[in-house]
């Protein structure tokens, strides 16, 4: 038994040992290896940083350069027909045209009759989109504007099937 204790007294021994020089080969290496981490760190953040200083500074030279246009006359004119304004006298012409379909386009194109009708007659243009609750007769209080413009039906006669025929 004695050996027994002897064997595991000598065995607790190794392992603390162990486990001590485990500790002081991690603290070395922690205090070694760690003002290294910080300044990787610092690099990388010194690198993000240059990078927004030249951006910034090419959009310094850009505005610079925007703001000596605008100083002239002509610079004025241009920003001035940009914002739509116009000179007295003058009118304004605007051109809608439809945007041309995508080739992978994942919505089915319209029919070519719709595709001919201008954006502002149509009923969706005319008329605001419809509000939560407005298919409810309950809710609804003033007709669509498409309604106001639908035009009756006329009646169809019905034809009758008799068995047999």
């Amino acid at each position: 038994m004695r050996a027994i204790a002897v064997n595991l007294a000598r065995l607790l021994a190794a392992g603390a040992l162990v486990g001590a020089a485990g500790v002081l080969v991690i603290y070395i290496s922690w205090r070694f290896f760690y003002p290294y981490a910080q300044e990787w760190e610092a690099r990388g953040e010194v690198a993000r940083l240059q990078r927004q200083v030249n951006a910034l500074e090419t959009e310094h030279q850009r505005l610079q350069q925007q703001a000596r246009l605008l100083a002239t006359p002509e610079g004025i004119k241009i920003e001035a027909r940009r914002l739509g304004l116009l000179k007295p006298g003058e009118r304004s012409l605007r051109f809608m045209t439809r945007p041309q379909p995508r080739e992978s386009s994942p919505l089915p194109e319209r029919a070519s009759s719709e595709a001919s009708e201008p954006l502002h007659n149509s009923p969706e243009a005319l008329s605001p989109p419809p509000k939560p609750g407005a298919n409810d007769a309950k809710t609804r209080a003033q007709p669509h504007r498409a309604e106001l413009k639908a035009k009756p039906r006329p009646a169809q006669p019905r034809s009758e099937v008799t068995p047999g025929d």
